[in-house]
């Protein structure tokens, strides 16, 4: 926004709104120009609404934002996501797709597993980039401003994620369906109790993979 130009457009507006014996005098032209920089202070105000922006804010402003909503970007724990780790499992059973090991005896040629490496591992206390945590205060938004309706979360939901996030209910279940390179955000959200729910209703969380 052109501040400057803005606060000329206004000096000339409330000026022209001079009484007949007064509008275009020199000096009740100036006084009105003078209350109006002081009343708006040069759209400091302005400024401020706009640096208080979740959308756009950075920094302090984004922190403080997450304090009046009730966030922070911190979390604890270590989270290792929605993939296979090594593990032993009977020769004739089927594992869970997420509990990986070498193979079965009817998937030895194909299922590969998986090993927990270095890389895979996180401090107790982790701290979501910025961009992660503006997607944690828009939710915490949500979840504080929305009836918790079927409706209302998946439009919310969906809306919010522009469709890469989408929501699935059975009795007494929500599931959140999400990409991955939404995972830690996921996962988080779920960890800080953001994701909208109705009460008594159990959240699951399942990533979308591409075959």
């Amino acid at each position: 926004m052109d501040y400057a130009q803005t606060l000329k457009t206004l000096k000339f507006y409330y000026a022209n709104l001079l009484i007949v014996q007064y509008n275009g005098k020199i000096k009740a032209t100036a006084t009105i120009k003078m209350l109006v920089d002081i009343l708006l202070a040069n759209l400091i105000i302005m400024q401020v609404r706009d640096g208080f922006d979740w959308r756009t804010c950075l920094g302090a402003q984004l922190d403080i934002i997450g304090k009046w909503v009730g966030i922070d970007k911190f979390y604890d724990g270590q989270f290792f996501y929605f993939k296979p780790w090594f593990s032993l499992v009977d020769w004739n059973s089927s594992p869970d797709g997420l509990q990986g090991g070498f193979s079965t005896f009817s998937t030895f040629n194909e299922d590969d597993g998986g090993f927990l490496t270095y890389d895979d591992l996180q401090p107790t206390q982790n701290r979501l980039s910025v961009e992660g945590f503006r997607i944690m205060v828009g939710l915490k938004i949500i979840k504080n401003s929305i009836n918790m309706t079927a409706k209302n979360i998946d439009d919310a939901i969906w809306d919010y994620f522009e469709g890469k996030v989408y929501t699935v209910w059975s009795p007494h279940t929500l599931t959140y369906f999400f990409p991955s390179e939404l995972v830690e955000i996921m996962q988080v959200a779920q960890y800080k109790n953001v994701l909208p729910a109705p009460t008594g209703v159990k959240i699951v969380l399942k990533e979308i993979i591409d075959d």
